[in-house]
């Protein structure tokens, strides 16, 4: 039912989404790795929706509102945004009716649905590569399987903070259709709670501009490096990374 986006889209394009309910403790740094990616050669699509319960967390729209962007970007806009630098965001309810009649209903019910799960799953611009958030494993095989049935080309399913799609620097876990991924764990590392846009704004700023050297820039690097290896672009998720993080060093 969604209505179709069209775009040239600079380099291969990925689309990218967690829990549409959010990022409620810690930043949400979705913005900033779909960034980091596009600057190594890739596009990213992310999109997301109003604020969902029980969480009510923030969305990748907060964050770019509070970067300064559009906090709920038409159709034309999310267009412009992708051919103009390589990322966009789409917000849902912008392009798919009766989305917020839906969501008005899971609000109501409170607890969390099988729509929860298949909104990850929306193939923008026509998308068929995809890195989609989880939270519970029994998850990431049903999402990989999903997409595999929608005819994607390639996919990674990352136990994200918070079920978002930004790995936990410490302990990474991302998955593609042959199995695990090998990523580098750096035990000790984890983001340190402080949610809010404003935060997360902040904190995005900080990483994009080589700032911000800590954990907050490893899940970045990594996540990044997951949305490069799924374009296309690197061989190997370590190969992403280095060039992730040279390319928020630069």
């Amino acid at each position: 039912a969604a209505r179709p986006l069209q775009a040239n889209a600079p380099g291969p394009l990925v689309a990218c989404a967690g829990a549409y309910d959010g990022v409620a403790a810690a930043p949400h740094l979705s913005v900033a790795a779909a960034a980091t990616a596009a600057a190594c050669g890739a596009s990213i699509v992310m999109h997301c929706g109003t604020t969902l319960g029980p969480k009510n967390g923030v969305t990748q729209a907060d964050v770019l509102a509070a970067l300064g962007g559009p906090e709920r970007p038409d159709r034309s806009q999310s267009e412009r945004m992708l051919e103009g630098c390589g990322v966009t965001l789409v917000y849902t309810p912008a392009v798919l009716p009766g989305w917020e009649r839906l969501a008005h209903i899971r609000d109501e019910v409170g607890v969390r649905g099988p729509l929860h799960a298949a909104e990850r799953l929306l193939a923008y611009f026509g998308a068929r590569r995809f890195v989609v958030g989880f939270t519970h494993s029994p998850y990431s095989g049903r999402l990989l399987g999903a997409l595999q049935r929608l005819g994607a080309e390639r996919a990674a399913a990352v136990r994200g903070i918070e079920g978002s799609d930004v790995l936990r620097p410490g302990r990474p876990v991302a998955i593609d259709f042959s199995g695990p991924l090998a990523l580098p764990e750096d035990f000790g590392q984890r983001v340190e709670p402080e949610g809010g846009a404003e935060a997360s704004a902040e904190m995005t700023r900080a990483v994009l501009s080589g700032q911000e050297n800590g954990a907050m820039a490893r899940a970045v690097a990594i996540s990044a490096a997951t949305r490069l290896y799924v374009a296309g672009l690197v061989s190997v998720p370590r190969h992403g990374i280095a060039e992730a993080q040279a390319a928020l060093a630069d």
